[in-house]
């Protein structure tokens, strides 16, 4: 009778373990797609989303060339205009004494320089990220608003005069 009963267990047992481990192997092998044709169509949505990607990489880069041509010549032509309004404030100081044109040319020169480093700023620039982008036209539109201020003082101080 024990030994009946013991049979009866391991029996249960082994049958439990049976139709366990059937299940999970079933289960396993319905999650598991082996199909060639899905694998296929899963592979050219993924070739077909990176060549979506590429293109979108392509037209942000181009925009962003076209933006740093605009924004460039519109800094050029900022820097041209400061080289004429220089050229009229030197013309201006001719007339004046020694010792104020000396005083003033040093302060034009000044203004030269600035004018000229901002000039090769803009030409030496090389495109690169986004931020470090975003951070060069903030400075430079800065030191270009500096330079502006400073002809303008300098042009109501020769006028004043």
């Amino acid at each position: 009778m024990v030994l009946l009963t013991l049979n009866k267990k391991k029996m249960k047992t082994f049958i439990l373990k049976t139709v366990l481990t059937a299940s999970i192997i079933g289960f396993f092998m319905t999650s598991c797609n082996n199909s060639p044709t899905a694998k296929e169509s899963n592979l050219e949505q993924a070739k077909q989303d990176v060549i979506d990607a590429q293109a979108e990489l392509d037209q942000a880069e181009n925009d962003s060339i076209s933006n740093f041509n605009t924004y460039k010549k519109s800094i050029q032509l900022k820097l041209v205009e400061n080289q004429e309004l220089i050229r009229d404030l030197k013309m201006k100081i001719s007339s004046k004494v020694k010792v104020e044109r000396d005083i003033d040319q040093v302060e034009i020169n000044k203004l030269e320089s600035r004018n000229a480093e901002l000039k090769l700023k803009i030409e030496n620039y090389e495109l690169g990220p986004e931020q470090r982008w975003a951070l060069f036209k903030v400075d430079l539109n800065n030191e270009l608003d500096d330079l502006g201020k400073s002809i303008s003082s300098m042009a109501e101080r020769n006028q004043k005069k």
